[in-house]
């Protein structure tokens, strides 16, 4: 199977939930410097809460394709997770 096909198929697999699938499945496919591998790499990041590295290959993505829509809103909505500070959550 083809790098791409291999893409397809974890991205499927994403869609469906099948997280732990997708990411031993994107171990075995060759690294690559492009938008496509990166941003595939960042979902799966993503979904296990690895904000660092989800964060890494969405600004990846963004260097190699400036006006990526997906990686920049991807971005945002980390940002949000890991800023979100309730003070309610401190009072007894």
């Amino acid at each position: 199977m083809d790098q791409n096909r291999q893409i397809e198929a974890i991205l499927l697999l994403l869609e469906n939930e099948k997280a732990q699938e997708a990411s031993e499945a994107f171990c075995n496919i060759q690294p690559e410097n492009t938008t496509q591998y990166f941003l595939l790499k960042a979902k799966i990041e993503q979904k296990f809460q690895n904000w660092g590295e989800a964060i890494n290959a969405f600004n990846k993505v963004l260097e190699l394709e400036p006006n990526h829509t997906e990686a920049q809103n991807s971005l945002h909505l980390i940002r949000n997770i890991l800023n979100f500070w309730n003070p309610e959550m401190f009072n007894p």
